[in-house]
């Protein structure tokens, strides 16, 4: 009977009353009294009286329940206690009823401002239990595996489920806890916390609007209505932020007193809003800093609201007298260490706030700094050459082995570098981190001048400090990163009272020459709760996708970190290259999830934004070493296609000039030009594809062809229906199929058009040799006999494999240095014959440098990336000028439509626009093509096709930049004639030349004018023409002006 009585406790909230006086609570007491004698006979009354008056919960318990579950409470803690004496123990955690729909939790309660007594009580891991299994806020957490290529969006993986088996509902769930302040039984001298969850019950809300028709019951039920405005004010801060909202209300003055800790009236109420499933760990953190503190909590809970918001109210009670003042600077510092924790709830340093090692602004400091060590500290200068791929792209004449060795030593010292040994240095010494921050504090809080960035001597101070107090090398070069951390900052939103992540603009500088030979215009380092991330931009104007990386397990996501600043650098590199014949220059953003977090890309990829805003925007509470505004356009890229829109209502939002052309990629709502629907990207590539059929006398429907991206991706469906070749084989995030006959051209389309993943395909379409292995399968035999161990690993190696041999290999989708020179010899045969004739790089940077020399040095053609891929950022770049260059109505009438609309629908003006755009990019991939092939016929096929990329890259943005700074800027009826012949003329005729140099910056129009006469005079003189040519040039273009 007790054992039933254990595991039926429900919790029911049907009353209707806000605050019950001492009389209604004895009504109560006296109602659950039959219930619990009907169980318990004559102990029940007894039972019922300890439970309602000398267990001491606070009023607030019973404004939230009925007679009902009072009963159910009562014999649930009887049961505990029957159970702790048979058994002859103490009583401890002995009550948890957990469910899909609700769960109830009672366990001992410590007041304790002990760290480590505090972390191992009962209720903290209660509270860690409730967030894994009801919150999806555990930090760590079992997670679904994803399969490489795989939406994440769609995979569900990092949620948390319920014991009943359930996903975690939408709708979030309420958590209420209560403190007792008296004890269990006169025999047992034990305090309790009582844990109670449940699903939200929202009423008709008819006729109801702002908070009443947002709130569940149980929070109208527990909150009186004349708090109702400042919970309305709460929920609208939260509603306009990515972050966390905190406010506090503190007892007066004349109504404190120093034994005011033992008043209920006197509590103190701290209140945080912030949006559901944008932190993780944050309801237990949060009790952790209340303790640290000096306060306990009479009472938390937990509402979630219809607006995705949720709101956590804390009664909090000193543990000691304490005087008005302290009362009041415990609060402040309390609110800023919730502001922190909800950007950071756990990191390696955690413990050292729980020791009070470190405060929040400490521990917050201190994990910037040490990511920011992790990816910086890498190499010792001149102890290596790690710019391999870059210097191979620059500067062909390297060895590529050296340069692969040169990386092979950098990765193994990354490897060694992990940020689990970095943190060491700050677990080890974080009296110096206090020191570290206090310097870095002085640079860049808002309340200290401005101050010298080099100053030499409070450095070296610092620098001796360290080298004196840190004999081991390791944790001494990690803290004087920190030093340089400081040093090399230009601006951060860290002291902001508003910001969810921590973002910092870096001086470019901070690179190391031999690492990263370019130099970059611009650098952020964003660090947020569930990812951390890099902007990298080499122009003042620039352009660039944001590239979201998933990793699959935590080996996986060991190795992207290892490698995120290079591949940014890298990514953004290559898009420099590629953007040489429009205005902006090249950038690249990344957004590394963490491995619990797999699930939350829209979280991460909002407050990514967000952070770059808060550095970008002109703010009076940061301090600025720049000294100058900052302009930045985003892209879609891998796993952020869908998110532009929210970017740009974001920059909207927070009140950014630019937002129309902050983003490109946009859905047509929003005047967007996706990539997608018009094949903007893959009709560049394919130009490439058509222009060595030509050079080569091939004809396309003989043409057998090897694709990697699928028919669900962008580049890889735009493939398939633009072209007419004899396709065999397609590797995508669902497996490889392949039939050596050709693969049924009618299907690809279908699947293709539908934006469906290869194993959709119609398999008996498929020829006696055909198949499809999907990535899941293991043991799979072949139609020739042969077996397949693993599915993934086919797949993630089957364009190396000789099945795949083709005519044409057109990457399509790909991580970077999928082919590199450590195993380009997989693309030889036995006899050292190249698996492909053609190779059009469609994917960023799939190909290494020195793999591209590898296989033009066999005789394969190739194009890279640099070259084939700059279709998207064409019209990217044709979509930021309509953004420009229209006024809001303008852009709204000509350039929207609503969600749904077709192609053959959109207003005349922008089907006209995107018809120019599209012939731009075919246009401009022609013209470099002709230029290509002209300078490796001229020179034998001795330079390199994929050295030449970089050779006119390198000549057009070099020429590019002299112009803009060249007295042929100052020739107005040049320039004017330079805007006709870029402007796409639909844009040009309506707004007309005068209104166009009014309304777009001059920053801008003097991109234009520096590409566009830079790319037209290489592509058509070639990247070695003398200065006479380029007077020659100049003269005949002028002389047009004349016409």
């Amino acid at each position: 009977k007790l054992q039933f009585l254990y595991f039926i406790g429900i919790y029911n909230m049907s009353n209707t009353f806000t605050i019950r006086s001492k009389q209604e609570r004895d009504r109560l007491q006296e109602n659950a009294k039959p219930v619990v004698r009907n169980e318990l006979g004559p102990l029940g009354d007894a039972e019922v009286e300890w439970f309602c008056g000398n267990l001491g919960l606070s009023r607030r318990y019973f404004a939230s329940v009925d007679a009902e579950s009072v009963a159910k409470h009562t014999m649930l803690l009887f049961a505990a206690k029957f159970r702790a004496r048979v058994a002859d123990r103490k009583f401890g955690l002995d009550i948890s009823d957990e469910g899909t729909d609700r769960a109830i939790y009672i366990c001992p309660s410590k007041d304790t401002t002990d760290p480590k007594i505090a972390q191992e009580s009962a209720s903290a891991g209660v509270e860690k239990r409730i967030e894994a299994a009801y919150l999806n806020e555990a930090w760590h957490a079992t997670q679904t595996d994803l399969n490489a290529g795989q939406s994440a969006e769609a995979s569900k993986a990092g949620q948390h489920q319920a014991k009943g088996g359930s996903e975690v509902p939408c709708e979030g769930y309420v958590v209420e806890a209560f403190r007792s302040s008296g004890e269990v039984a006169r025999t047992v001298p034990i305090r309790l916390r009582l844990f109670v969850v449940q699903r939200p019950n929202y009423a008709n809300a008819a006729g109801e609007t702002g908070l009443k028709a947002l709130a569940c019951t149980q929070f109208l039920n527990f909150i009186s209505p004349k708090f109702f405005p400042e919970y309305e004010k709460l929920l609208s801060r939260a509603e306009s932020s990515n972050g966390c909202v905190v406010t506090s209300t503190i007892p007066s003055e004349e109504d404190w007193s120093e034994h005011s800790m033992h008043n209920e009236e006197h509590d103190v109420v701290m209140r945080t809003a912030h949006k559901r499933g944008t932190t993780h760990s944050f309801y237990s953190s949060s009790s952790q800093l209340y303790r640290m503190h000096g306060f306990r909590s009479r009472v938390k809970a937990m509402w979630p609201f219809k607006n995705h918001i949720d709101i956590q109210t804390v009664w909090l009670s000193p543990m000691e007298p304490i005087s008005y003042k302290e009362l009041q600077k415990r609060v402040e510092s309390l609110k800023l260490h919730l502001s922190l924790s909800y950007i950071l709830p756990r990191s390696p340093f955690t413990s050292l706030v729980a020791n009070r090692q470190l405060g929040a602004g400490e521990h917050a400091y201190a994990y910037c700094a040490l990511v920011f060590a992790h990816h910086f500290l890498t190499l010792k200068p001149n102890e290596q050459d790690s710019a391999a791929p870059y210097k191979a792209a620059l500067f062909p004449e390297i060895d590529s082995s050296v340069n692969q060795s040169s990386r092979i030593k950098m990765r193994l010292r990354q490897n060694m570098l992990t940020e689990q040994r970095l943190a060491e240095a700050v677990l080890k010494y974080p009296e110096i981190v206090t020191k570290l921050y206090s310097a870095f504090e002085q640079l860049h809080a808002p309340w200290t001048p401005l101050g010298d960035r080099f100053d030499q001597k409070i450095e070296e101070e610092l620098a001796k400090m360290i080298v004196r107090a840190v004999p081991n090398e390791i944790n001494q070069r990690v803290l004087l990163c920190f030093l340089t951390f400081n040093k090399w900052i230009l601006k951060t939103n860290f002291f902001q009272e508003d910001r969810n992540v921590l973002a910092f603009r870096l001086d470019p500088h901070v690179l190391d020459k031999n690492e990263y030979p370019v130099t970059p215009y611009g650098i952020f380092l964003v660090c947020g709760s569930v990812f951390r991330g890099f902007h990298i931009r080499f122009r003042d104007v620039s352009r660039g996708g944001i590239r979201l990386i998933r990793s699959a397990n935590e080996q996986v996501y060991a190795n992207n970190v290892a490698t995120l600043l290079e591949e940014n650098y890298a990514l953004a590199h290559t898009q420099q290259k590629k953007n040489k014949d429009i205005p902006e220059g090249g950038s690249k953003g990344t957004i590394l999830l963490a491995p619990d977090h797999q699930d939350k890309g829209h979280v991460a990829f909002d407050q990514y934004i967000d952070g770059i805003l808060d550095v970008i925007l002109p703010d009076k509470r940061m301090k600025d070493y720049l000294g100058e505004q900052e302009i930045l356009f985003f892209g879609p890229d891998e796993g952020t296609a869908d998110k532009m829109d929210r970017a740009a209502q974001r920059a909207k939002q927070r009140g950014y000039a630019l937002w129309k052309a902050s983003t490109t990629g946009k859905s047509i709502t929003m005047g967007g030009i996706p990539h997608d629907t018009y094949g903007m990207t893959t009709r560049s590539v394919h130009q490439y594809v058509l222009g060595f059929y030509r050079k080569l006398e091939l004809q396309e429907g003989n043409i057998k062809k090897c694709q990697t991206g699928g028919p669900d991706g962008d580049l890889g469906s735009n493939e398939i229906l633009i072209s007419h070749d004899k396709t065999c084989s397609i590797v995508d995030g669902s497996g490889v199929l392949h039939d050596p006959e050709g693969l049924n051209r009618e299907e690809l389309s279908r699947l293709a058009s539908a934006r469906q993943m290869a194993c959709h395909f119609n398999t008996k379409l498929l020829s006696a040799g055909g198949f499809f292995v999907d990535v899941r399968e293991v043991d799979r035999t072949l139609p020739n006999g042969s077996l397949v161990q693993s599915g993934l690993q086919f797949r993630n190696g089957f364009h190396m494999d000789s099945r795949a041999a083709a005519d044409l290999f057109v990457p399509c989708g790909g991580r970077p240095e999928s082919v590199n020179v450590m195993n380009v010899e997989k693309l030889f045969s036995s006899k050292g014959e190249p698996m492909y004739k053609i190779i059009v790089e469609g994917a960023n940077l799939f190909f290494t440098q020195g793999a591209r020399h590898k296989l033009e040095a066999a005789g394969v053609h190739l194009v890279k990336d640099a070259s084939a891929n700059k279709g998207g950022v064409t019209s990217s770049s044709l979509e930021v000028l309509t953004a420009l260059a229209l006024g809001d109505e303008e852009f709204k009438s000509l350039m929207t439509a609503p969600t749904g609309t077709s192609p053959d629908d959109m207003p005349l003006f922008y089907k006209t626009y995107v018809q120019e755009v599209q012939a731009r990019i075919e246009e401009n991939a022609r013209m470099e093509f002709e230029c290509l092939w002209a300078e490796w016929k001229k020179h034998g096929g001795t330079v390199l096709m994929s050295s030449l990329t970089d050779i006119v890259s390198q000549k057009i943005n070099s020429l590019n930049d002299s112009i803009q700074q060249s007295a042929l800027w100052d020739d107005m009826e040049f320039r004017n004639l330079v805007y006709k012949k870029y402007v796409p003329k639909t844009l040009l005729d309506h707004i007309g030349l005068e209104q166009l140099t009014a309304r777009v910056p001059e920053s801008y129009l003097r991109s234009i004018f520096g590409c566009y006469i830079a790319a037209h005079y290489i592509y058509t003189s070639g990247p070695n023409a003398s200065e006479f040519e380029f007077f020659n040039f100049v003269t005949k273009f002028k002389g047009q002006a004349k016409l």
